[in-house]
């Protein structure tokens, strides 16, 4: 058995869709409400406990890699859920909603540098007129970077684009990306970037996806909610089956960007099997 010893510049865990205030997603243990000391938690199907449970494995995995920075890239909350008038729901209040995610998020943020982008304006909520991903960062000490920003990560050379909203294809979304890190380098060619990109990192898809080509890696990153039965998904229910998990993306000592990706077993709740 080989084994080989790396030095690296940086560890950042990549992470994205955590849609806390879902039924079918991401939620807190032993979460009461602040207005009506309700404890939402109870609420919690076994779906969400096992998802809960691959929470606490992927932090505690990041805290083994010596994780340095946390990004967070969009729709960490669900929000009120306006088409389905609050179906599906833990809580439609966002600003449990925001609590919730702060719980979660406290044990992987202690000690380490935030980032954090605004997801769809969908989940977003803006009608609310509360920037939910702002008050996120605010609360744990981090940066808020708005819908898109361009990272270099010191003491690197390299520079990482990072958004929530990704490329779109519905079939080989492959495809889609690798036509993204051509016209990447089209656009660093004629001059219209501000800088030399060297990873672009996208969420949004619920899946987990990464391309590395000579010159740029691209990560599409998976998700914390188990497969949703909107009318959307349903139609393309095959397709739509989420990648649960996150990734960590490391860059050694010559500036070489590797990725790791921690992918656990699909959770059913919507689509779970019955006996009939």
């Amino acid at each position: 058995m080989l084994k080989l010893t790396h030095e690296y510049k940086r560890v950042v865990a990549l992470i994205s869709d955590l849609h806390v205030g879902s039924r079918f997603a991401l939620w807190p243990e032993d979460y009461t409400s602040p207005f009506d000391k309700s404890n939402i938690s109870a609420m919690m199907n076994p779906g969400q406990k096992k998802i809960l449970s691959y929470w606490k494995d992927f932090v505690k995995t990041c805290i083994d890699f010596k994780v340095d920075s946390i990004f967070l890239v969009g729709d960490a909350t669900a929000g009120y859920n306006p088409k389905e008038h609050g179906m599906y729901m833990m809580t439609t209040d966002i600003e449990e909603q925001i609590e919730a995610t702060v719980r979660l998020l406290e044990p992987l943020c202690k000690g380490r540098k935030l980032a954090v982008w605004r997801g769809t304006p969908y989940h977003e909520s803006l009608a609310t007129n509360i920037k939910i991903h702002k008050a996120i960062a605010e609360r744990l000490d981090g940066t808020y970077f708005d819908a898109v920003a361009n990272l270099r990560l010191a003491p690197s050379k390299r520079v990482a684009n990072v958004a929530h909203k990704s490329t779109g294809a519905v079939m080989y979304p492959e495809t889609a990306m690798g036509r993204d890190m051509l016209t990447l380098k089209e656009a660093e060619a004629l001059g219209y970037l501000p800088t030399k990109i060297d990873v672009i990192i996208r969420a949004h898809r619920h899946k987990w996806c990464h391309i590395h080509k000579r010159g740029v890696h691209f990560i599409q990153l998976p998700c914390w909610q188990a497969f949703i039965p909107w009318y959307g998904a349903v139609r393309w229910y095959t397709r739509m089956q989420p990648d649960l998990g996150g990734a960590i993306m490391l860059i050694d000592s010559k500036d070489r960007i590797r990725v790791f990706h921690f992918l656990y077993p699909a959770v059913h709740i919507a689509d779970r099997t019955l006996k009939f």
